[in-house]
């Protein structure tokens, strides 16, 4: 096979179509393909400081002509981009055209770089069943130029005609295919054989490195791929790398992709969605299954209500909420995907850096207790007298931090649920919602301290009284209620339990 550095590749991109999806319902409109090959053609000369060389066979004949002369030009042809509809995969040249470029480029340079393809798919319109898409392709990841439509089984294919609902869509996405054919252009260019890479599958990648994003339901796709290039503009490599099989080499896929993964994440909405053959549960379902056995972190993202209208995912649902506080290493998020993204890069930079060497001094009787006194901006005022307190009583006490980066914010607050050996919560102008954030994080605090449990926890309640003060309690923690000056004698029941020689995880 001719590598890389020896093929002289003189053209930049095919785009192999079938002509039926070209058919423009207007005659002021232009075809769907010839609005596609327009809009990438503008977006990769931006991001390539030149014009790319897009080809494809424009004749207007109404059937699909097999052209020897496009199939001759494959072997110095860097990608190809396949338009894939239910067209497509019944028609013989279309195919044909595939099957071509997929030989040309396994002998001249390979059909693939790293773990990323020379062979872009780009899914017009949706194929029902999907295994009808053609086994040269089928395990390419795919640029899906539609939407389902919740309310129905319909679905809604982008489109840049002005003043569609769909107009941004088509936009974003066309930016994500522009950016990764120019990604591989640019390797192409530089003569980077898949030797010289990553064992051509981004084996070598180190696991601190690499994610596996879970594959979740239609709806919540675009949230993928906004994590998804998040991750990637920052250097790591997110897998699946390639559509995950439906049969029965699915679970032994996911398996082998959570090996060389350090962290799993899972973005889990309302709806099931499918049930790969053989399975008794959905796709989204058994990965996070998979992940659970595995030995890695994990960060579960669920919606904010928790509530399905099926009740296969409501089980799912409840069982995730159940169960994922208890299980060290995973982290339960809800809220929007900014957060999301937010602390999945702060994890990764943990895990990095994390020492594989346990923290001898966390084992030692000489060093002090550390009490983690948790309180919201508004209480800074409010502690003083508790924090000095547990300073004379010889207590370390870990506070929370205000003002710099949010991330390193919350990276801070995380190493001290896992450095500390009890937190106090102090709760009198903070709000409700902050006061069962903060009781939250207790309870996924296990994930960050690999299962060991707190020696005590306790819930300060101050200020004036109120009925939701009044409301406050827990079987997890002592809640202590001063409506009046503070006391030492408030903290008694908290500190005999910190302080006896075997802590209960209370």
């Amino acid at each position: 096979m001719a590598t890389i550095s020896d093929t002289a590749f003189d053209r930049d991109i095919f785009i192999s179509y079938a002509h039926l999806d070209n058919t423009a319902l207007t005659k002021e409109e232009k075809g769907w393909v010839s609005t596609l090959h327009i809009a990438l053609q503008k977006r990769s000369g931006e991001l390539l400081g030149r014009k790319p060389d897009i080809w494809r066979d424009d004749k207007l004949q109404g059937n699909d002509v097999f052209g020897d002369e496009i199939v001759a030009q494959f072997p110095k042809l860097k990608v190809m981009v396949s338009i894939l509809s239910p067209r497509y995969v019944k028609s013989e040249s279309c195919l044909r055209e595939l099957r071509a470029f997929q030989e040309a480029a396994k002998v001249h340079g390979g059909i693939s770089l790293g773990n990323k393809s020379r062979l872009f798919k780009v899914v017009k319109t949706r194929i029902s069943p999907p295994d009808e898409q053609p086994v040269e392709i089928k395990s390419v990841l795919g640029y899906q130029f539609y939407r389902e439509d919740e309310s129905s089984d319909h679905f809604r294919e982008f489109s840049l005609v002005n003043n569609s609902p769909t107009y941004q869509e088509f936009i974003v996405k066309v930016d994500d295919l522009a950016q990764d054919i120019n990604s591989m252009l640019r390797r192409l260019e530089q003569g980077i054989d898949p030797e010289s890479g990553s064992g051509g599958n981004g084996e070598d990648v180190p696991p601190e490195k690499t994610v596996y994003l879970a594959t979740t339901t239609a709806d919540l796709n675009p949230d993928r791929d906004k994590i998804r290039r998040e991750l990637e503009g920052r250097g790591y490599l997110v897998l699946p790398s390639q559509e995950l099989p439906l049969d029965n080499r699915l679970r032994d896929t996911v398996r082998e992709y959570l090996r060389r993964c350090k962290l799993a994440v899972h973005v889990i909405g309302d709806k099931y969605g499918l049930v790969p053959e053989d399975e008794e549960t959905s796709l989204l379902e058994l990965q996070q299954e998979l992940s659970q056995q595995s030995e890695l972190a994990r960060i579960l993202w669920l919606p904010s209500a928790f509530r399905s209208d099926d009740a296969r995912q409501q089980r799912f649902l409840n069982n995730v909420q159940d169960q994922a506080p208890s299980q060290p290493g995973t982290e339960l998020l809800t809220g929007n995907i900014e957060d999301l993204k937010t602390e999945i890069v702060s994890e990764l930079v943990k895990l990095a850096t994390r020492s594989p060497q346990k923290d001898d001094s966390a084992d030692s009787d000489d060093r002090p207790t550390r009490i983690y006194l948790i309180y919201d901006e508004a209480d800074h005022g409010e502690i003083t007298e508790i924090d000095d307190y547990l300073f004379k009583q010889g207590f370390h006490v870990l506070k929370p931090v205000f003002q710099g980066d949010e991330g390193e914010i919350r990276q801070l607050h995380q190493d001290h649920l896992r450095l500390c050996d009890a937190p106090l919560i102090y709760h009198n102008q903070s709000s409700e919602a902050w006061l069962g954030h903060k009781m939250n994080d207790l309870l996924k605090a296990r994930g960050y301290r690999e299962g060991e449990p707190f020696k005590a926890k306790a819930i300060y309640i101050g200020g004036a009284s109120n009925s939701a003060k009044e409301g406050v309690r827990s079987l997890d923690a002592f809640v202590i209620k001063q409506f009046g000056a503070f006391s030492t004698d408030d903290l008694a029941p908290f500190l005999a339990a910190l302080s006896a020689e075997k802590g209960g995880a209370r």
